[in-house]
């Protein structure tokens, strides 16, 4: 039988829905023709109808070593898109638009570019408002293109155009459940209504029950509190993909925040990472191996780099030498504060590894024990007296999450008052968005900073810094520097429910906002408080 026999019969097994004949026909023609993508091709789209997407990536990633025609490429994108493999998709749904402009590759180039930015790559951002503006002129009347071109909208600070255009889409189709998840996004991150963020979710749920719909309701419902709803929801989303690594995260901050240490574990151990988190091998047991090496390697942001870097220290009774990768922006600062510990900036040979954020879970030091509260980091720098405070500021947090990152951003126009005082003020912001902070008297430091190793030299020489909960703010905590610390109504995990002390530093002072919608209450505290520490100088 020749091969367009064995398709055409394998294509009516495929109608019979009887799979595995189809498969069995096309695996026995490829142990004659291995290298035939049209076979590997029709192989990979059963796999896809079957939802073994992993072999069907495999199929068409062997395809493609034998041909790069529209339907390998249109295979292997879509493979990788089920796979959520979304920065590996993005360039091959580039290379099939530039010959073919069909709707779905739009449809899936910008839902994946969505994706990619959602959790804070940047570099994606003018990525996924072209190429939406590009969809929605090409095919005006589809409304995914159109949602897909809202989020981007939201994204990339449109907001006013996105939230118009997810209303529209509803006007269009009351029942598009995308939409009413969308919206819900947008209440709780431009408005910071979780009540009608709620509203929107369960909407989203009543008209299709998917588990990233329940995973955002679950979300909001652990921001405000209702730590029972966030689970039951949150949970829903973790039967679905319990190796989804959001998920994952979602359920262990639920339980964090709440300070149970275990039950956060349980699920935050599973979280397999990304990048070279993945790539780790032989994962440490919580025992102790005295004759072996340990490899640490940092996960998340510069934040938590330094947050947790204060528990490698108690690993020294547990193994013969422990190396720890740590990011170039921190590999100096490091040094110089753990002179017995080796840090590297490339994977070495090691017998055991581990993820520095899951260290405390395997030492059983839970948040009742955090070590090193009064500051573990170190720079070799005297404290310069001056005539008047010297006042650090840092206005701004990175990450472009914009669930979390545009609620720890404060305007700096809403530090007006306090910047008319007769101190000193710095600014420790670097790269700041906007040009608004050269109307006020500031110092820029910020500009000049190469790494955090420079950003701790001159928090040294500061009498107090004033931060939104970013990596300057922990820093400076690790460095035993008097901060006040300006967190969100709806505040990170990290913080817990502390409206004025934390127990990871006990040189940070927290100013909790009381109104989600305004700084002034804070503002007026953080001047009272300077005008007492002026009084005793």
């Amino acid at each position: 039988m020749d091969i367009v026999s064995q398709i055409n019969k394998a294509v009516e097994f495929v109608k019979l829905e009887d799979y595995n004949s189809a498969k069995k026909i096309y695996l026995e023609a490829l142990k004659l023709n291995p290298e035939n993508h049209i076979l590997l091709n029709f192989l990979g789209y059963l796999y896809i109808t079957i939802k073994d997407y992993k072999n069907a990536e495999k199929c068409f990633e062997k395809a493609y070593k034998y041909s790069q025609d529209n339907s390998t490429i249109s295979g292997l994108a879509f493979s990788k898109f089920l796979l959520q493999k979304f920065d590996e998709c993005v360039p091959l749904y580039i290379d099939l638009i530039k010959v073919e402009q069909k709707c779905e590759s739009y449809e899936r180039i910008t839902l994946a570019l969505c994706s990619l930015i959602s959790t804070g790559k940047k570099e994606y951002l003018k990525m996924a408002y072209d190429y939406s503006y590009a969809g929605i002129n090409k095919f005006p009347m589809n409304k995914e293109l159109l949602l897909n071109y809202s989020i981007a909208c939201i994204y990339t600070g449109r907001f006013q155009e996105g939230e118009k255009y997810c209303l529209d889409i509803l006007r269009m189709d009351s029942k598009f459940a995308r939409a009413w998840n969308h919206l819900g996004i947008i209440y709780e991150s431009l408005y910071i209504n979780e009540e009608k963020a709620q509203e929107c979710y369960k909407k989203a749920i009543k008209y299709k029950n998917s588990p990233s719909y329940n995973y955002d309701l679950g979300i909001s419902y652990s921001k405000v509190g209702k730590y029972s709803l966030a689970t039951r929801y949150l949970k829903k989303a973790y039967e679905s993909f319990p190796d989804l690594d959001i998920v994952l995260l979602g359920l262990a901050f639920n339980y964090f925040r709440q300070r149970k240490f275990k039950e956060g574990y349980k699920y935050y151990i599973q979280h397999k990472g990304l990048g070279d988190v993945k790539k780790l091998v032989n994962l440490w047991d919580g025992k102790k191996h005295k004759n072996s090496t340990l490899f640490v390697y940092p996960d998340l942001c510069y934040g938590d780099h330094i947050m947790f870097i204060r528990y490698i220290p108690y690993l020294k009774d547990k193994f013969k030498n422990i190396k720890v990768f740590a990011f170039p922006q921190l590999i100096d600062l490091f040094k110089n504060s753990f002179n017995d510990i080796e840090f590297v900036d490339y994977i070495p040979e090691y017998d055991y590894s581990v993820v520095l954020s899951k260290v405390p879970y395997y030492l059983k030091m839970d948040f009742n024990n955090i070590p090193n509260s009064a500051g573990y980091l170190k720079v070799n720098k005297l404290h310069r007296k001056n005539k008047k405070l010297k006042i650090g500021l840092c206005w701004e947090a990175g990450n472009s999450d914009i669930r979390t990152t545009i609620h720890r951003t404060i305007n700096i126009n809403e530090f007006s008052n306090l910047l008319k005082l007769d101190y000193d003020f710095y600014s420790f912001q670097v790269n700041p968005s906007s040009d608004d902070y050269k109307k006020y008297n500031l110092i820029d430091l910020g500009s000049s900073f190469n790494n955090f190793n420079d950003t701790a030299l001159a928090l040294q020489d500061m009498d107090l810094l004033i931060t939104v909960d970013t990596s300057v703010a922990n820093l400076a905590g690790a460095l035993g520097i008097k901060t006040f610390l300006l967190i969100p109504y709806y505040s990170d995990w990290r913080w817990f429910d502390n409206i004025e002390q934390t127990e990871w530093y006990d040189s940070v002072k927290i100013f909790k906002q009381k109104v989600k919608t305004c700084w002034n209450i804070e503002m007026d505290r953080i001047i009272a408080e300077l005008t007492k520490i002026s009084d005793k100088c």
